[in-house]
C-alpha cells in the first residue's frame, strides 16, 4: 500500500530485540532506516501484563508488556489498537534483531474431549437412574 491517509492512526511495529548497550539510536545508526520499507510481519493484539512484570519505565523507554495504547499515550500519538511484529527483512547492521515468529493458536481439543465425554457419562448415569 501507499502512504497512510491523513489523520489515520499509526501502526506500531515491533522491529525486534536491541541489547541495552546499543539501545541509543546513535549506537546502531545502520539500523535506522528511513522511507518506505516492505516487511513480513504478523498482526498481534496487545499483550496482557505478566503477573510479575515490573512497572514500565517510560522515561527510559522500557516497556514490559506490548500495549500500543499505553506506549502511544506516553508519546502523545494516535495508534491502531494492535501492533505488528516484524519477521523480515533483517535490519541493516543486524539491530534490531528480528526473530522467527511462532503462531500462538490455542489447542483446546483435550479440554473439549473431556467436557463432551463427561457430559455423555453424566447423561448415561441419568438415563440408568
Amino acid at each position: 500500500g501507499g502512504p497512510a491517509a491523513a489523520g489515520a492512526p499509526l501502526v506500531m511495529v515491533d522491529r525486534g530485540f536491541v541489547p541495552d548497550a546499543q539501545k541509543a539510536p546513535e549506537a546502531r545508526a545502520a539500523g535506522q532506516v528511513t522511507g518506505p520499507v516492505e516487511i513480513v510481519a504478523v498482526m498481534r493484539w496487545p499483550e496482557e501484563r505478566p503477573t510479575f512484570a515490573p512497572a514500565d519505565d517510560p522515561a527510559r523507554n522500557l516497556w514490559f508488556a506490548r500495549d500500543p495504547a499505553a506506549i502511544a499515550a506516553e508519546k502523545g500519538l494516535a495508534v491502531a489498537p494492535f501492533y505488528v511484529e516484524q519477521e523480515a527483512p533483517e535490519a541493516p547492521g543486524g539491530l534490531p534483531r528480528v526473530t522467527r515468529l511462532k503462531p500462538n493458536l490455542p489447542d483446546n481439543h483435550l479440554q473439549y474431549a473431556i467436557t463432551w465425554f463427561s457430559l455423555a457419562a453424566a447423561l448415561a448415569v441419568i438415563f440408568l437412574l
